[in-house]
């Protein structure tokens, strides 16, 4: 029999489970990250037309359309995720999807890669819709998100990675809430049953050097697409000026410096 868990997000007893786990999110909470598996696919044009209404509350209902958008379809560069498998990566768990709290994320529903936040290039895209839907009477999490192709290189290559079907998964950063630990003869060791969602970002993009070698053959990215990457990045580490501040080496500097190698290999192979 499975011990059933109620902790509010600052319980103590939250730090003891999952103390090697617990990472800052966003905010400053401390919660968890994981990866899970999405399907993926185009949304037709009737149904973007329809994301003119503000973004889903969280409970499947929707606020009434806003007067001040004007009435055209979302940009073209839009993809709905649907969270095929409730089990979370790595760690042998699994997500109950009708226990997400939405309320959180839909106030600033931002698309990030990587878990990234403290400069407007990690900022890929934006969620028109986040909501626990029922699809083949099982419930679901579903988003459609619309990737900033027109403003950041980087969401412009996330974009076709996902559309490519190269990449199938996103990571969730969350509070756990409710949840209850397996026993004997269950294939899960913990199932979370209550859970608030904070941050949902890509995962990888675009760190996986194979994933981009295999976009850029396939031809989902365009060599003009990594060169307009390697310019950005080029931009964002470039060396600061005595006016400037002057830049810490940071996990995040870190990850842009591997990033950056990884392009400049690319770009010999093309």
């Amino acid at each position: 029999m499975s011990n059933q868990n109620d902790r509010p997000a600052n319980d103590s007893k939250l730090t003891t489970v999952f103390s090697e786990r617990l990472v800052p999110l966003y905010d400053g909470q401390p919660g968890l990250r994981g990866k899970i598996q999405v399907d993926i696919r185009e949304p037709s044009t009737s149904e973007l037309a329809a994301s003119r209404v503000l973004p889903g509350r969280g409970d499947g209902s929707r606020s009434a359309p806003d007067p001040s958008t004007p009435n055209t379809p979302h940009s073209s560069s839009t993809l709905d995720f649907v969270v095929s498998d409730e089990t979370l990566d790595r760690y042998n768990e699994v997500i109950v999807a009708s226990g997400w709290k939405l309320d959180n994320y839909v106030r600033n529903p931002v698309f990030q890669n990587s878990h990234q936040y403290g400069d407007i290039i990690y900022t890929i895209g934006r969620a028109l819709i986040t909501e626990v839907r029922t699809v083949a009477d099982r419930k679901v999490l579903f988003q459609r998100v619309e990737f900033a192709t027109e403003a950041n290189p980087i969401a412009k290559i996330a974009y076709n990675l996902y559309k490519g079907r190269f990449l199938n998964a996103v990571s969730v950063g969350f509070i756990p809430m409710q949840w209850e630990n397996g026993g004997p003869g269950h294939l899960w060791q913990r199932r979370y049953t209550e859970q608030e969602l904070l941050e949902v970002s890509a995962v990888g993009i675009p760190a996986n050097p194979n994933a981009l070698a295999l976009g850029l053959k396939a031809g989902a990215l365009s060599k003009q697409q990594i060169r307009d990457l390697a310019a950005l990045l080029h931009y964002a580490l470039r060396p600061r000026k005595p006016f400037e501040p002057q830049r810490r080496v940071t996990a995040k500097y870190l990850r842009l410096l591997k990033l950056a190698a990884c392009v400049r290999e690319l770009l010999k192979r093309i």
